[in-house]
């Protein structure tokens, strides 16, 4: 009786470790769903850093566009008064040339000097503002798309007990 005794007692400590060691080395719905929350909260740290950082750089982009902008502003408007006023001489030119003109050759050439006169204030125009360095808009950045939340596992039914069937008595 004390061999059955201490077999038993054994069987029952080895089944204990086995039953223990076995049951921390699966891993459980809820433990895989509490592992994903995890990761998904540290995801969420890291995608809000990330578009923060982004829209950091954006913003900063932005107000650089805006400071080139607003400089090469007096300068467009420069160019664009010059040639204004290069383009009104030309018209008071034509116009006193074509009033003393008696001739046809005389308003032919003050409509060609005139013609002269608009294509080199056209071209000044133009290389004033291509010299002047107008900056590169900036493009908002595509942002992230925000993590995916784990989906938490479902409650395991309860799996009702059929009644037991009534045995029947027996007969003799």
């Amino acid at each position: 009786m004390k061999k059955v005794r201490k077999i038993a007692l054994a069987v029952l400590v080895v089944g204990s470790l086995i039953g223990s060691s076995s049951s921390s080395a699966f891993a459980t719905p809820q433990s895989d769903y509490q592992a994903a929350v995890v990761a998904y909260k540290a995801a969420v740290v890291q995608w809000k850093a990330n578009n923060s950082a982004a829209m950091t750089a954006f913003k900063a982009a932005q107000a650089d566009y805006k400071a080139k902008a607003l400089a090469a502003a007096p300068a467009r408007k420069a160019a664009n008064e010059a040639f204004k006023a290069a383009l009104d001489a030309a018209k008071n030119t034509f116009q006193a040339a074509k009033a003393a003109a008696t001739t046809a050759e005389a308003r032919t050439a003050a409509t060609t000097a005139r013609q002269t006169a608009v294509a080199a204030a056209t071209a000044t125009h133009q290389a004033a503002l291509a010299a002047i360095a107008l900056p590169v808009k900036p493009v908002k950045p595509t942002l992230a798309p925000k993590p995916v939340a784990p989906v938490k596992p479902a409650k395991a039914e309860k799996v009702e007990k059929a009644p037991a069937a009534a045995t029947p008595a027996p007969t003799k």
